[in-house]
């Protein structure tokens, strides 16, 4: 059961009554805007959390995030959502992740089992000397021949320094309610962020009025000190944009296994939350091509390629095709391949006409590896995989941008793919 905590225990966390202050404000933008907490007053409480923890709750740490209750819904909340930010987030094999708020270190054990780099800040000694201990087994575990390759900073976002675009990913899982000062938090960010790198951020939304919510922050403040002071969804929206971010986008999870009947149902309906009730998103630093050219999402941008085999076919025995490929972007546009944006260009192996009753695809639509700008050319090397029972000839490479058109509908020749014997 929560308990709505009294005045005089807001007053003796650092904090006037915030339900009571906000309801002035016209715009609410984070659930303390009218009585923010002061950052050493902040930093102060996070460096002791762990000291007012119970002992089951320290055991805890260094467990997560497996939760062994009944029905796991910890564990399984915070593996889905880690995994799917992570995957929208689309951080570069081997690219560097600079991770707020690291915690007890669980997060940061799967970056570096995923070959990520990590720098890692977090606040509280004690939770960095758990995060060492953790990642500092996966020698022993896992037969890690090197160091992991991770550096832990007790410090914070806004007073840490970094070298200008420096990292291909900035992670906030679970902590940017934490952090006091957002707009120079997000204007660091940027700078440190490679063009083209992204910010992940996944936590819960504030909706002014939601008691419930409301009720347990200020709980937490009474009982820890710490700051819980997450964004409504329209200001964090704002102050990504105002920082400098482009492709801000949010996302609602629908994870596990479904019936037919359940998956004939819309997707909102299988939502493990709502839209509105989550500050799931990413969002990028621009980069430097994306500036200086179009997307194939532009209708006053013309999109031509120019595609040719220069090896490979079909294989009869495998049913499988593995081709060696010149493409050539003759038009306007830039051909991005990353999945998060609109358009995205795939390289697909089709027989008959797409959508049409006789059209079928392989199984793989493929990603481009690397963005092709207008004059530019790249070889590339496929692989796909025919459906079982559908006939060796007639085959055809084309692209598509992902929700918008197939290039062959734009005046893009299609590449003949013939049947090897």
């Amino acid at each position: 059961m929560i308990r709505l905590a009294s005045a005089d225990q807001i007053a003796q966390a650092g904090q006037t009554n915030p339900i009571a202050a906000d309801t002035k404000q016209a715009r609410p933008q984070r659930f303390l805007s009218a009585s923010p907490m002061a950052y050493q007053s902040a930093i102060a409480a996070a460096q002791t959390y762990v000291t007012k923890l119970q002992a089951g709750d320290v055991l805890w740490l260094h467990s997560k995030p497996y939760d062994p209750n009944s029905g796991h819904p910890q564990y399984f909340r915070l593996m889905f959502d880690l995994l799917n930010i992570l995957q929208v987030m689309a951080v570069p094999a081997g690219g560097r992740v600079l991770e707020i708020g690291s915690g007890p270190g669980w997060v940061t054990e799967i970056l570096l089992m995923l070959g990520f780099t990590v720098d890692a800040l977090e606040p509280a000694a004690d939770l960095i000397d758990i995060a060492e201990e953790r990642c500092s087994s996966l020698a022993f575990h896992y037969r890690h021949a090197a160091p992991p390759k991770v550096r832990f900073h007790q410090a914070t976002l806004e007073e840490v320094k970094f070298q200008d675009e420096s990292f291909d990913g900035v992670l906030f899982f679970d902590v940017l309610h934490h952090v006091v000062d957002e707009r120079l938090a997000m204007e660091k960010c940027l700078r440190f962020l490679k063009p083209g790198g992204c910010v992940g951020v996944v936590e819960g939304a504030w909706q002014p009025g939601a008691r419930a919510m409301e009720q347990a922050l200020i709980a937490e403040m009474a009982t820890f000190g710490t700051l819980e002071n997450p964004f409504t969804q329209a200001y964090l929206d704002e102050v990504l944009e105002t920082a400098g971010f482009v492709e801000i986008r949010r996302y609602g999870g629908v994870n596990g296994f479904f019936t037919a009947e359940e998956l004939a149902q819309p997707a909102r309906n299988l939502a493990s939350s709502s839209l509105a009730s989550a500050n799931h998103l990413t969002a990028r630093r621009p980069d430097r091509d994306t500036q200086q050219w179009p997307g194939c999402a532009d209708p006053e941008a013309r999109t031509e390629l120019r595609l040719r085999l220069r090896h490979g076919g079909i294989d009869p025995a495998s049913r499988s095709a593995e081709l060696v490929v010149h493409l050539q972007n003759l038009g306007q546009t830039l051909l991005e391949g990353r999945v998060s944006l609109p358009g995205h260009v795939r390289l697909a192996l089709r027989r008959g006409t797409p959508g049409a009753p006789d059209g079928m695809e392989s199984l793989e639509r493929l990603p481009l590896p690397e963005a092709i700008r207008p004059g530019q050319a790249a070889i590339l090397t496929l692989a796909f995989t025919l459906p079982d029972g559908a006939p060796l000839d007639g085959w055809v490479l084309d692209l598509v941008a992902e929700g918008l058109f197939w290039f062959s509908a734009r005046g893009t020749v299609p590449c003949p793919v013939p049947c090897l014997t």
